[in-house]
């Protein structure tokens, strides 16, 4: 069988700021070959200076954690041309490893891996049960080659002009009167007496001669002479062997699926289907694999790993599919339920990455250094440069030790990192409020809420207006109760909260807000996480 993919997949949150990548990142490196880190979205301009600077590639984009039928262990795709004969197919399928069907591929040659049909095993074993007669040449495709091939035949002189058994296949040496022969026409028997007649005087293409009989003198012939051990009788019953695969191969009534599928979106097909067996295929078409309803019931879910979120909001598309090892987060505990027990590390600090840097320490794994620049850089964006109330001391010892080992001045480092992130020129207003958007669940109040840090406070200032639009444009398309954007001055220490929608109350409520007003500056509140959600929380749940 196929190898199954039993990567572990590790990645954080939709929208992925510069802790969600670098935390992946990183703890993909500590777990080792088989953990590969993702993203589940664009990553921000601050993350791309992050990532260019220490010279660490992007991750792959990760959109649906859903099984294909790519990562399944699914049948080595033993194929044929449709040129061979049956029997090959027979001596496949009867020493398969499951599959029970072949691809019949559309050349001689098996570089070519465009599938041109099936064969199936009931094909084949039907084709064995049908008695080889005279005509059976007119009903199939026999290549000479391959009969002499299935009788162990030996040539011992002339030669039969034909790459096809085109003519009529007679069977013994009674023939009537009127009888015409070509020299495409072939002959089996067990009588040495006749063969010279037949050589000579009937035109015959080919004469096979069964019993092991040798004669001598007809090494001059113009036709074939052959030789076989077998008995007329066991001779006549190989034919059918012989016939091309492609006189059988079922080209009309072909399913077939390629590793990009989905599992679940092909399962009501498979089994619905009167085969059992279907052909994968690649990107381009080429034959990767072969998938029974066998695999329906025993393929597994993806291994992921979580990090810097715990909420299936937040989460890939068809995380309940998948089978959660572990979550690395500092957010709240959500709604995150699993089938078996895991590994949860979820601690009061103010990045993911310092959680990861402790685990590094525990493990006795040495921290690379682009890797301990990542981190850096995590635990500096997350804690706005220690000045957010969600900042530890934790959070600067670990800032400390990995500057060190990522050889960055923390102040000199920051500086340049915020000011590349901060700059929002390029940016829609809907790529601003898309750049760092998480759904929350408040009591039964759905909310959006986006952030944006920035430098130049006073230019994102002056697009409030135009902002608040495209909130509402949002609010309306997605049919949500609330919308919420901070926009957090860095250097002063503050944000201005925007919200909308018919659940505004809440954000009235908690923060002041005016109802007949749409925004209002918060001073010292710059985290969400700490400072609006937890309040928000529980306002919904005192009601």
């Amino acid at each position: 069988m196929l190898s199954q993919n039993d990567d572990i997949y590790v990645f954080g949150h939709k929208n992925p700021d510069t802790d969600s990548i670098c935390s992946a990142i990183a703890y993909a490196n500590l777990k080792g070959k088989t953990a590969k880190a993702y993203r589940l979205g664009d990553i921000s301009k601050e993350t791309e200076f992050v990532l260019n600077y220490f010279d660490v590639p992007v991750p792959p984009l990760l959109q649906d954690i859903r099984v294909k039928v790519g990562d399944l262990q699914l049948y080595e795709p033993e194929t044929l041309t449709e040129n061979q004969p049956v029997k090959m197919a027979w001596d496949m399928l009867v020493n398969s490893d499951g599959s029970r069907i072949i691809p019949i591929m559309s050349s001689d040659s098996l570089d070519s891996k465009k599938v041109k049909g099936i064969v199936a095993m009931g094909d084949v074993t039907e084709i064995f049960m049908e008695v080889s007669d005279e005509d059976i040449v007119k009903r199939h495709e026999i290549l000479y080659r391959n009969l002499i091939t299935i009788l162990n035949g030996v040539e011992i002189g002339g030669k039969y002009k034909y790459e096809k058994l085109n003519g009529s296949l007679y069977i013994g040496t009674n023939f009537p009167d009127d009888i015409v022969i070509n020299d495409n026409d072939v002959v089996i028997t067990g009588k040495i007496d006749n063969a010279w007649r037949l050589a000579y005087e009937y035109n015959f293409g080919c004469i096979i001669l069964t019993n092991g009989i040798k004669p001598k003198g007809l090494e001059g012939a113009k036709c074939a002479i052959v030789c076989v051990e077998y008995s007329m009788f066991k001779a006549v019953s190989l034919v059918s062997q012989a016939i091309s695969l492609g006189s059988l191969v079922n080209t009309g009534d072909i399913t077939t699926f390629s590793v990009d599928n989905y599992v679940d979106d092909i399962s009501e097909i498979m089994r619905t289907s009167k085969h059992r067996n279907f052909p994968v295929v690649d990107e381009v078409g080429q034959i990767y694999g072969i998938i029974s309803r066998r695999h329906l019931i025993s393929f597994a879910g993806k291994k992921v790993i979580l990090v810097d979120h715990n909420e299936r909001s937040q989460s890939v598309d068809g995380l309940s599919q998948a089978e959660i090892t572990e979550i690395i987060d500092h957010h709240r505990i959500a709604d995150i339920q699993t089938d078996s027990p895991l590994y949860i590390r979820s601690e009061p600090v103010g990045c993911t990455s310092t959680i990861i840097n402790k685990i590094y320490q525990e493990s006795g794994v040495t921290i690379p250094q682009n890797i301990a620049g990542l981190m850096l850089s995590a635990i500096l964006s997350d804690t706005l440069m220690f000045s957010s109330p969600t900042c530890t001391a934790t959070d600067k010892l670990a800032a400390e030790q990995l500057a060190a080992i990522a050889k960055v001045d923390i102040k000199t480092y920051g500086s340049e990192m915020f000011s590349a992130g901060t700059s929002l020129e390029k940016y829609s207003n809907e790529q601003l409020l898309a750049l760092d958007r998480k759904r929350f669940v408040f009591g039964k109040t759905v909310a959006y809420i986006s952030q944006i840090n920035t430098l130049d406070f006073a230019n994102i200032s002056a697009k409030i207006e135009d902002i608040l639009n495209e909130m509402d444009n949002f609010y309306n398309a997605n049919d949500c109760p609330l919308v919420i954007l901070l926009i957090t001055d860095i250097i002063a220490g503050g944000s201005e909260i925007l919200a909308i929608g018919k659940e505004k109350r809440l954000v009235e409520k908690a923060f002041n807000l005016p109802m007949d007003k749409t925004h209002i500056f918060l001073p010292g509140v710059v985290s969400r996480k700490k400072q609006i959600v937890p309040i928000l929380t529980q306002l919904s749940t005192i009601g």
